[in-house]
């Protein structure tokens, strides 16, 4: 069932080609762990891409602590290219740049609704939009000669967060129908009260065409991430079927188990700093 997250996040879409992918937005409050989901599907995408091919990592600000190199694979990280525009000016400017010279098979932008903040109005930022989809649509149209595809991935703050503006989430989904949505829950405490407690997130995945699907994310204060499957509410009518993932979610699972950097209970340094955003 780690798989069906996964291969939500990397844009695969059950039953289709290979060359098709869904753009999804992450949606969650502050700490609830969206940076580290798009950190970990960038990790999972850089290790499975066929060279010369990359992903892309787009922020406002470098990551707070990067993982350390004996728990991560080295060419793994290597081929991701780390870039942080501070503004949406620069953003665009990064984007042009981007379809000359690059050809990622992943585009994460994480804390778009910063850009969009920046943006002097609405249909800037709906430009702002439409160009990442039109960046990634051209990324997809060449690496369609060896059957691949480009995906976007992208976070946000949740409406109504901190203040951040309704409107701008209003833009991202007329673009953005899969939508992942993190509810922080109650923490539970592991052990003694100096190790800290294990933070407990539920995503719950909306897309056209399938079922909404639930996760439990469990983050530990070692940095241990570990993903369990809720069951939906209308499983039960549905049958044993229902438990068993898709062949495109059973390949993703597949491919997460290949990867030390994907097992379901990972440690990773940078997690507890990336649980902040």
């Amino acid at each position: 069932m780690a798989g069906a997250l996964l291969s939500a996040l990397l844009g695969v879409v059950p039953g289709a080609a290979s060359q098709q992918r869904r753009p999804l937005v992450v949606l969650g409050p502050e700490a609830s762990g969206r940076s580290a989901l798009l950190f970990r599907a960038a990790l999972l995408a850089s290790g499975v891409a066929a060279a010369p091919a990359s992903v892309m990592f787009l922020a406002p600000r470098p990551l707070q602590r990067l993982p350390c190199a004996g728990g991560l694979d080295a060419v793994a990280m290597q081929r991701i290219q780390f870039l942080y525009p501070p503004s949406s000016q620069l953003l665009f400017q990064v984007l042009a740049n981007l379809q000359q010279t690059s050809c990622p098979i992943l585009v994460v932008v994480d804390g778009l609704e910063e850009y969009l903040k920046s943006c002097p109005g609405p249909s800037v930022a709906a430009q702002l939009v439409a160009l990442l989809l039109d960046t990634v649509n051209h990324f997809s149209q060449k690496l369609s000669r060896v059957s691949s595809a480009c995906q976007l991935l992208v976070s946000m703050k949740s409406p109504g967060e901190a203040g951040e503006d309704g409107g701008h989430f209003s833009t991202v989904e007329r673009y953005f129908q899969a939508q992942m949505w993190l509810h922080p829950e109650a923490e539970e405490s592991v052990g003694p009260a100096s190790h800290g407690a294990t933070k407990v997130v539920r995503a719950h995945l909306s897309q056209p065409g399938s079922q909404d699907r639930e996760w439990l994310l469990r983050f530990e204060p070692e940095g241990q991430m570990k993903i369990s499957p809720l069951p939906c509410k209308s499983e039960d009518s549905r049958g044993a079927a229902a438990q068993n993932d898709t062949p495109a979610e059973a390949e993703a699972q597949q491919i997460y188990q290949l990867h030390p950097w994907g097992h379901t209970s990972l440690s990773w340094d940078i997690m507890p700093g990336l649980l902040r955003d």
